[in-house]
């Protein structure tokens, strides 16, 4: 490979490679706000700017390639000095509101006016004033602050494929805009908020809801599809206020669907279960008691939890389980993304413990058995949220003896019981999932637990403890090491091997 030198160090770079990306990369700064790895190159902002010895000028860093060997000067003074024009030069029009917008704390453009503009403006005309204006269901975009960097509408163009923004007018009056009465209104549209490196384009569900400083983020994965997408959960006073994507090459790439994104005011919402109407140990006593049991689950759970749920299937010789899901209409396909018809995280999980075939027909099983009066009791662990059962399964459960059900929410499954536990959401747990792919990544816990409501991890090993079943309540950990010793699909796994962005299996 050619020998690329970047301010005096020589590295090995092929032919044809990203300049900029090299160089971030290789944790070499190079400052940019058109670039986007996900995207075309544009080369607009010409804030990256950078001097090379196959060029007598200097040449935007994110169009250039390696050529050969070549020399890369990121930081001279030639360099410095055309950044601090370009940057002088975005500032022209652009409003100094930083302490009432909601970019601020992460803002490329307050960034790098701290690193290379020094001293005050030299502009002394009238500043040119665009619209505030709100673009569609989702997203609001402020165009006094917008830089033109063309990022959404080639999201539009590129990824969604639904070319709703578009850059118009010219020279300081460019901005980006919708046709009128073409709404920024597809599947994806927030994206466009992500990639905005300045103020203009906002959220309309986080806007005022919390300054980036002072919340709490956790890397964690996306349940409301099977697609298993990495996100980042942020949190303030126990309250999510806002999921964003995190980058997988393999999974998601940078990107997550609009349903995804907004799919968190359950946590909190008034129809919230809180509290319990009976014990473990009590609920242990009418499981022990009842004549013929049946088991039912969602692909909501954990592996961890499905594993648990296995064990107690296993130590009271239950016969048939039975398992809840969501699927909505069709995959949705865009021009670079799919949004998958299975809106719950772990199908495949249960599948991989439990068999395709129960997983697919269990829940008929159960029902047919609840009819035929060979069960007489049920445990249901729901937890899929603001979910509407199955119409047959709600006559059947009308026939039992005796009912538990852990869940999220008020729900008629959980207006049922006889014993209702108040389960934990995703956002209050930790575990493992499977995505469609085969998949294993780790769901990390963003908010504690509410008083009176269980961890269904915990609830399980203490019910089977109770039972006489289990030594010992193990993390969520200390769980998965135990199903790395038993399901050969997870044979030879650890949390370490899954790491952050997950490990494909058979």
């Amino acid at each position: 490979m050619p020998k690329l030198k970047i301010n005096g160090k020589e590295y090995e770079a092929p032919v044809g490679q990203n300049v900029l990306q090299f160089c971030m990369d290789h944790d070499v700064e190079v400052p940019y706000y058109c670039y986007h790895p996900g995207l075309s190159v544009a080369a607009n902002c010409r804030m990256c700017l950078v001097k090379t010895s196959t060029s007598r000028k200097l040449e935007p860093s994110c169009a250039l390639k390696v050529q050969g060997d070549m020399d890369v000067d990121t930081q001279c003074k030639e360099v410095q000095d055309a950044r601090k024009s370009v940057l002088e030069f975005m500032l022209i029009n652009h409003p100094v509101d930083c302490t009432i917008c909601d970019k601020a704390g992460e803002c490329d453009l307050q960034d790098y006016t701290y690193q290379y503009r020094k001293g005050l403006s030299r502009f002394k005309e009238d500043k040119v004033i665009k619209e505030t204006k709100i673009l569609g269901p989702t997203v609001k975009i402020w165009q006094n602050r917008c830089i033109a960097c063309s990022r959404c509408e080639r999201f539009c163009n590129e990824i969604s494929g639904t070319g709703e923004l578009s850059l118009i007018n010219r020279s300081d009056h460019s901005t980006i805009d919708i046709f009128p009465g073409v709404p920024l209104d597809n599947p994806l549209s927030l994206n466009t908020v992500d990639l905005c490196p300045v103020g203009a384009l906002h959220s309309r569900d986080f806007l005022y809801q919390a300054r980036v400083w002072f919340v709490d983020t956790k890397d964690s994965v996306c349940a409301s599809c099977s697609t298993g997408c990495n996100i980042k959960t942020s949190a303030l006073d126990q309250e999510i206020k806002r999921l964003e994507p995190r980058f997988n090459e393999e999974v998601n790439g940078h990107w997550i669907c609009d349903r995804g994104r907004l799919n968190y005011k359950y946590v909190n919402d008034e129809n919230r279960l809180r509290s319990s109407t009976g014990t473990l140990a009590e609920l242990a006593r009418s499981l022990k008691a009842v004549s013929g049991l049946g088991l039912i689950a969602s692909t909501y759970a954990t592996c961890e939890e499905l594993f648990l749920l296995k064990k107690l299937k296993e130590a009271l010789e239950v016969k048939d389980i039975g398992f809840l899901t969501e699927v909505q209409g069709k995959d949705q396909h865009f021009k670079k993304f799919v949004i998958h018809a299975d809106q719950t995280p772990n199908t495949k999980g249960a599948e991989t413990i439990f068999g395709e075939e129960i997983v697919k027909n269990g829940l008929k099983q159960v029902i047919d058995a609840i009819h035929k009066k060979t069960i007489k009791g049920v445990l249901l662990l729901q937890g899929i949220p603001n979910f509407t059962p199955p119409e047959k399964l709600e006559k059947a459960l009308d026939l039992l003896d005796f009912l538990a059900v852990c869940d999220i929410q008020n729900s008629p499954l959980s207006e049922k019981a006889s014993l209702r536990l108040a389960g934990a959401t995703v956002f209050e747990k930790e575990g493992t999932f499977v995505n469609y792919q085969g998949r294993i990544q780790k769901n990390r816990r963003a908010l504690e637990l509410p008083s009176g409501c269980h961890n269904e991890l915990d609830l399980l090993q203490e019910l089977l403890q109770i039972l006489g079943f289990r030594p010992q309540i193990l993390s969520t950990e200390g769980v998965f090491k135990q199903i790395a010793k038993e399901i050969p699909t997870f044979k030879d796994l650890s949390y370490a091997k899954v790491g952050e962005s997950g490990v494909a299996v058979p």
